[in-house]
């Protein structure tokens, strides 16, 4: 049965392809076959568990658990590939019957692929895709990163051209985690928007971050040091987490509000810093994510194949919904 959702939350589109017990097994083993538990246990393993965004997912994960009767124990890798696999390794040998995993680096998938099919346990990727050694992806639950990204910079460019700045004054921080590839997806698509919009290549600049605000604050200040000539700033990346750290240095560093405009993606901390009443750093709109039912739906997924012997689909994918400041509340109740 699938999790109903209220009407503002629930945005999700199931593809009709699915893999099948035969292709899965082909890259995973045998993983869940012959599970018989009603009540399994699973581990969710995140990248970085303090973020808002994988806040929210963990507790719409452990929710759907215990609405279906499994146990999801959720674990915050702090971004560490070495954490992830020894976490991966753990839950295996405390007899945890599905794996869910945010992977911190594409590159990391055939390993964490490999120990999930040497134990037969059942292995989703969440957030972030990631594939066995024979390059077979493992069954997904997240967004279509590129149509996210084509979102973003459809809405940013509506926000440049209202704005009327020239392309000669305008340059954009784009903020980007070259070891993802759904970041990449995400990013490569909004900097094709902008440029199609007319704005010169050479005008936008990757920053390179971890997906933090922090990050990606303590990145933007040698990029505006570097460009004087620039008046207008254009901001757009990876997540909610990159523009907003970006626009608070960009502030911090003499920029008048008036001439920076961010869009960002996921909904999670603009919700917050927009409910909070934060200063006005130029953080106009986004592209939101109900991440409380991306953590749902893997748990249903995963539940549905271990006990039910149901294939995964291929891919679930949330269907992005722009906010701003104006009706943020109308789609996030909670914020």
């Amino acid at each position: 049965m699938k999790t109903k959702w209220p009407k503002h939350t629930r945005h999700f589109a199931i593809l009709s392809t699915v893999v099948t017990m035969g292709s899965v097994f082909a890259t995973l083993g045998t993983a869940g076959a012959s599970t018989t538990t009603a009540h399994p246990t699973f581990v969710y393993l995140q990248t970085n568990g303090e973020q808002s965004y994988f806040v929210l997912e963990g507790k719409g994960a452990t929710a759907e658990g215990a609405k279906l009767g499994a146990t999801v124990h959720v674990e915050n890798e702090n971004n560490s590939s070495a954490t992830t696999i020894s976490d991966e390794q753990a839950a295996i040998a405390a007899g945890d019957q599905g794996v869910i995993i945010v992977a911190p680096a594409a590159s990391l998938g055939p390993r964490l692929v490999a120990i999930a099919t040497k134990a037969h346990v059942a292995i989703e990727a969440s957030d972030n895709g990631f594939a066995g050694s024979n390059g077979k992806q493992v069954p997904f639950v997240g967004i279509n990163a590129t149509a996210f990204g084509a979102n973003t910079g459809k809405l940013l460019v509506g926000y440049y051209k209202q704005s009327h700045w020239t392309a000669s004054s305008t340059y954009m921080l784009l903020y980007v985690v070259p070891s993802l590839p759904t970041c990449n997806e995400r990013t490569n698509a909004e900097k094709a928007a902008l440029l199609k919009a007319g704005l010169p290549a050479s005008h936008i600049i990757n920053v390179p971050y971890d997906g933090t605000s922090t990050a990606a604050l303590n990145a933007t200040g040698p990029v505006l040091t570097a460009h004087p000539q620039a008046t207008h700033w254009l901001a757009a990346g990876c997540n909610d987490d990159g523009v907003y750290g970006g626009l608070k240095a960009a502030t911090s560093h003499g920029v008048s509000v008036k001439n920076l405009l961010g869009v960002g993606l996921g909904g999670d901390l603009a919700c917050q810093i927009w409910a909070k009443g934060a200063p006005n750093v130029g953080f106009v709109a986004t592209n939101y994510i109900y991440p409380n039912a991306i953590g749902a739906t893997a748990v249903e997924d995963m539940y549905n194949y271990v006990v039910k012997h149901k294939p995964f689909p291929a891919n679930t994918y949330v269907t992005p919904i722009p906010i701003d400041r104006s009706n943020f509340r109308k789609v996030d109740k909670a914020c």
